[in-house]
């Protein structure tokens, strides 16, 4: 009875082992299978740190198109945040020309009246060789 409790703790052991091996695995294979979507095909992201649902379409490595869901005033100031860092981010230490073709704001500090529904905010993004 001694030898059946001795052999399961070497069983336990053994599964202590190789249980992070088989995850640490799992994981690996899972990060590994995307695939980014071909040139011109929308991307719907969401984006952790800004809050931001955005649509993204690349057409090449240097030209993108972003729209971000407008969702309220307020966070329209993260909008714009995220929109400058996730172009630097595109670009890749490349510069990035944004040209602005919808859904910005206006900015009313003491509004006095209701204000309306913004549209998506809609940009290019077009990365061009540094000057230097």
């Amino acid at each position: 009875m001694a030898q059946l409790g001795f052999m399961t703790t070497q069983v336990i052991k053994q599964v202590r082992c190789t249980l992070p091996v088989v995850a640490l695995t799992l994981l690996a294979s899972a990060c590994s299978s995307y695939t980014p979507p071909p040139n011109g095909v929308v991307e719907k992201l969401y984006d952790f740190d800004h809050k931001v649902h955005y649509d993204q379409i690349k057409y090449n490595d240097d030209h993108y198109y972003l729209q971000i869901k407008s969702d309220s005033y307020q966070h329209f100031l993260q909008q714009s945040v995220f929109l400058l860092r996730h172009s630097q981010r595109l670009c890749q230490g490349r510069l990035p020309q944004l040209v602005l073709l919808a859904g910005v704001q206006s900015f009313d500090r003491l509004p006095t009246y209701p204000r309306a529904y913004e549209p998506d905010l809609q940009v290019e993004v077009r990365c061009v060789k540094n000057p230097k």
